[in-house]
């Protein structure tokens, strides 16, 4: 019944689209739309309008609130969602006004409006592959000698770098940074995935955070983008990047945007055999992104990285324990998963992690 509800709505929701791009009745035979897709945080569908003159691809994304922990429908429409949207579209705005990218190629979509009644945005259509893919068919030739992929992997993390080193810079701003803001938060994710039914103890992990309580340390304050992730990036047949669904701004540490960004980097191959077998993608790519932000922006606190990657691994930890509960896997199935493969592997990251910061 809900999906039924969806198709209805949604095809109305590209008939206004229609409508409010070429400011006449909409006519089906001049459109193509796209089935309508789910994921945990949105409904999207791409639609390209045909006129006299021209042809108009564009996307259509309806944030949502988690839709793991309720019905999957467009409607109703709640207070969280809506705030969902409007984070998302303020930073798009904010996005095509200061984010510096002439010679690199890397670019956010464009916003091209908005549907306040289905809390919908619409924004340009990019084309190209998911550079998830792509970064893991580069990474393993680079393996087996195929130096350009290496290069062209090294290339795009480097222009990354370089792009957000340049959208920081703009509204950079020294303050001090109590670490007592982080260590609570990190300790919750702690506990969180210790009483978790998949999780297990942390009590070494605890003490060791402990241990950083208190402390002050140089930062520089910028706005972040909460959704910033290597599954939300395409690239086209021209290695030129096109950065999707930024999330919400907020000010805090630039290494709050960097380990957020590098923690979905160093997962490149979860989810497949070869993450298994402890594939991890190149370092030198990671250290390219690192490096030409530095460039483009101002010296390094490593220890503030350390303590933000921990929190970025521990709150990843939590969402796999999460997502594998929900599953319909048997119960000794999830254990089993979990005990060889997410909880060993989120122990030595963070234990690599703790190992620089102490």
């Amino acid at each position: 019944m809900s999906e039924e509800l969806n198709q209805k709505e949604y095809l109305q929701l590209a008939g206004l689209i229609a409508e409010k791009i070429t400011d006449k009745p909409f006519d089906p035979k001049e459109a193509i739309i796209s089935p309508l897709q789910t994921n945990y945080f949105s409904f999207v569908f791409s639609m390209q309008i045909n006129t006299a003159n021209e042809s108009l691809k564009v996307f259509v994304k309806i944030p949502k609130e988690d839709l793991r922990a309720r019905e999957k429908t467009i409607f109703p429409i709640t207070e969280g969602d809506r705030m969902m949207a409007r984070a998302e579209a303020d930073s798009l705005r904010k996005l095509e006004k200061e984010w510096k990218d002439d010679d690199l190629r890397v670019t956010w979509v464009k916003l091209y409006g908005e549907i306040p009644e289905y809390n919908a945005l619409i924004t340009e259509a990019a084309s190209g592959m998911e550079a998830l893919d792509v970064f893991r068919i580069w990474d393993l030739r680079r393996r087996y000698g195929y130096r350009a992929d290496h290069e062209k992997l090294i290339s795009a993390m480097g222009r990354l770098g370089a792009a957000f080193g340049r959208f920081h810079k703009i509204s950079a701003k020294p303050v001090n940074f109590h670490t007592d803001k982080l260590i609570p938060k990190l300790i919750r994710y702690c506990k969180e995935i210790e009483n978790h039914p998949l999780g297990t103890r942390l009590q070494s992990v605890i003490n060791h955070i402990n241990k950083q309580a208190g402390k002050e340390i140089r930062a520089v304050e910028v706005p972040t983008l909460k959704g910033i992730d290597i599954r939300n990036i395409l690239i086209d047949e021209e290695d030129k990047l096109f950065l999707l669904d930024p999330g919400r701004v907020k000010l805090t540490c630039r290494e709050a945007d960097l380990s957020r960004f590098l923690m979905t980097y160093r997962i490149l191959y979860w989810g497949s055999l070869k993450f298994i077998f402890g594939l991890i993608p190149d370092l030198t790519a990671e250290n390219a992104f690192l490096n030409n932000y530095y460039k483009n922006s101002s010296a390094p606190s490593d220890k503030l990285l350390h303590l933000f990657f921990v929190k970025e691994q521990l709150k990843h930890w939590h969402t796999a324990l999460e997502s594998l509960e929900m599953r319909s896997y048997p119960a000794m199935l999830k254990r089993l998963i979990a005990g060889i493969y997410v909880n060993p592997y989120y122990i030595r990251q963070l234990s690599a992690e703790l190992k620089q910061i102490n």
